[in-house]
């Protein structure tokens, strides 16, 4: 029986595959033999990120949220017991951040190959993912899928509808940004399909006081970079 105290980056290093491994030690278990794992997951990590210095926290901040956008690209291991581990991790870690004095915009522009994946990944796994991670979802094809649903148009006409939604789609991802830069809430904002000037507001609060903002646009694949801006102030009270 492992305690559940690791290096902090063994949470969720993407190289060695740790989501997935951690996740298959925690399916087995009972609800209350898993409750309790995940309480000292959590016990674990917050004593981690104590020993962190604020420059330290953000570095470690950018490889965890990164790597987690790696992860959901990949092999994606479903089941509860993830998001459980999820909550106890990184959840857990998005908090301390926030108590800080920080936020964390992750800012990806990323194409995709197929509406099929668009549908499994973007669409429904991926804010799954992120927001048991602490951070809002915003994406602006997304919610535009969301507004087609409820006019009652099928999934399967997405291709051939999102012209009539796309610009509605774009003005709520708009406000939920603001919400969240007016809030001090962690968001990850994706464009699937970048035109001029999608990301300006993603990207608007990057020199604000207490903004960690990374930004990819390169696939999600090892060795692949972020631009990141780190600040140099915490967030005004």
């Amino acid at each position: 029986m492992t305690d559940w105290d690791f290096h902090l980056v063994d949470y969720w290093d993407q190289t060695t595959g740790a989501i997935n491994r951690h996740v298959l030690q925690l399916i087995p278990l009972s609800e209350t033999e898993r409750l309790a794992a995940c309480g000292r997951i959590q016990d674990a990590v917050r004593k981690r990120l104590a020993a962190l210095t604020d420059s330290l926290l953000l570095q470690a901040a950018v490889s965890m949220v990164d790597d987690l956008y790696k992860y959901v690209n990949d092999a994606v291991l479903m089941d509860r017991a993830l998001f459980a581990y999820l909550d106890a991790f990184a959840r857990t870690f998005t908090a301390a951040v926030r108590e800080r004095g920080y936020v964390i915009h992750y800012v990806v522009e990323n194409a995709f190959s197929g509406v099929d994946f668009l549908m499994r990944g973007p669409f429904d796994l991926f804010p799954k993912v992120f927001n048991a991670a602490g951070l809002v979802y915003v994406c602006p094809q997304q919610l535009a899928l969301r507004l087609m649903q409820a006019d009652g148009v099928a999934a399967s006409d997405y291709t051939l509808t999102i012209a009539r939604y796309i610009a509605e789609a774009r003005g709520l991802a708009d406000r939920l940004l603001s919400q969240c830069a007016e809030t001090g809430r962690h968001y990850l904002f994706l464009e699937v399909d970048y035109q001029e000037g999608a990301l300006d507001l993603a990207l608007q609060g990057s020199d604000a006081h207490g903004v960690l903002t990374i930004f990819r646009n390169d696939a999600p694949v090892p060795n692949s970079t972020v631009s990141v801006s780190f600040p140099d102030q915490k967030l005004a009270q």
